[in-house]
């Protein structure tokens, strides 16, 4: 078998320290315009699209340090894949609980049919400007969203045991299986929501050019491009771990065989 690889190493420095003043720095980028908006220091807009550029920086970023190595460093790619889903998992699971559930709350309580008006709900409004459904109740995207949670709560639970799974190979195969089933569903609702706006011929896009190109496709290109990177990756190591399943299991009866065969010596 070719070289073992390790998924729970200790992260570079470098990459710690990026991962730790990206995760201020989506934190303030996602706080400091609701509040100053609700407020009605900032303006809805252009303010909308300002958050909508800047929050790509310190979600973008961590997912290419995740690749980069250290000097001196010498990771395998599965490793370094591994981090990636370490890094990419709680940020996606977050969007989709935090800003997506209580999307969904909102939306069944009567809510979210918000306007310019409607400070306090902001951070809503401001993608639902562009993508309208978010603000008509529309019973589609209601359905989308509900199977997006869904995904990121099993993510986030996932995540954790991926963590902590240290060496214990079966539960990093169950987490990784797991994993696979909510990356597999996020796709999907992907390709959902998309097609299902370019059947209507995008008529619920707003905000003209950029409202589409900034919102509409920029803002979720994460989330498209990180299932497909992490989904081979995952069956590429799913087969490893497979492999070392078997052969530890092998040694482990060899061993128990030898023992078995030798003769027992006389006092």
């Amino acid at each position: 078998m070719s070289r073992r690889h390790d998924f729970s190493r200790p992260w570079a420095h470098h990459r710690k320290q990026i991962y730790i003043w990206t995760s201020v720095l989506g934190t303030l980028i996602s706080v400091v315009p609701v509040v100053l908006v609700g407020i009605g220091v900032w303006p809805m807009e252009p303010t909308g699209f300002i958050a909508a550029a800047a929050i790509c920086v310190p979600i973008i970023i961590p997912m290419a340090a995740a690749w980069w190595d250290a000097t001196g460093e010498n990771r395998t790619s599965l490793e370094k894949a591994n981090e990636f889903m370490i890094i990419w998992f709680p940020i996606t699971a977050a969007s989709q609980i935090f800003w997506e559930l209580t999307w969904l709350v909102g939306d069944a309580a009567g809510l979210m049919n918000l306007t310019e008006q409607d400070r306090w709900g902001w951070l809503w409004w401001f993608y639902g400007a562009a993508d309208t459904r978010y603000l008509i109740s529309d019973a589609g995207l209601f359905g989308m969203e509900t199977f997006a949670v869904i995904g990121g709560i099993v993510m986030i639970n996932q995540w954790w045991r991926l963590l902590t799974a240290g060496d214990d190979v079966p539960k990093r195969i169950n987490a990784l299986w797991w994993s696979m089933v909510s990356l597999v569903n996020m796709l999907t609702v992907f390709g959902i929501y998309y097609v299902a706006e370019a059947r209507d011929g995008f008529a619920n896009i707003e905000q003209g050019f950029w409202g589409f190109a900034l919102k509409f496709v920029f803002m979720n290109i994460p989330w498209l491009v990180a299932p497909l990177v992490s989904i081979p990756f995952i069956i590429k190591q799913l087969a490893y771990l497979y492999r070392t399943q078997v052969l530890d299991e092998g040694a482990t009866l060899a061993g128990a065989d030898l023992g078995a065969s030798q003769p027992a010596r006389s006092a």
